[in-house]
């Protein structure tokens, strides 16, 4: 009898924790801007990099995750209709004022750029392929 009320205080703790732990991390969410280089060489690269997107997507449980490319920003990732809307053109190449211009005043925890590594901005977390 002793086990089984060591066992259910085990249980009530673990539960507890776990709700706790849920509402604390639900309230105080990072926020993650997720910036995709849609230049002419990323174009063969389009499809692994939406695949990374929905990964990263999946598994940023607890974040708020904002994304853009390197010519406009295109709001929260849950709000886009379509992945497809990140890739739907690409023209030129990235740069780093454009990165500076579009991004600089944006205040975030956590900067990723999605590139084929041309450029390596400070302060930006770099994916390549």
């Amino acid at each position: 009898m002793k086990f089984v009320k060591i066992f259910g205080a085990f249980i009530v703790v673990q539960c507890l924790l776990w709700i706790g732990s849920h509402v604390f991390f639900s309230t105080k969410q990072s926020e993650v801007l997720l910036v995709v280089d849609t230049s002419y060489s990323m174009k063969p690269n389009f499809q692994s990099v939406k695949s990374w997107i929905e990964n990263y997507e999946s598994s940023a449980r607890y974040k708020d995750v904002v994304i853009g490319t390197n010519r406009a920003s295109l709001g929260p990732l849950s709000e886009l209709p379509s992945k497809d809307v990140i890739f739907r053109t690409s023209f030129g190449k990235l740069s780093d004022d454009d990165l500076k211009r579009l991004y600089s005043h944006v205040q975030v925890d956590k900067k990723i750029l999605l590139s084929d590594g041309s450029l390596s901005p400070a302060g930006w977390e770099l994916v390549t392929f």
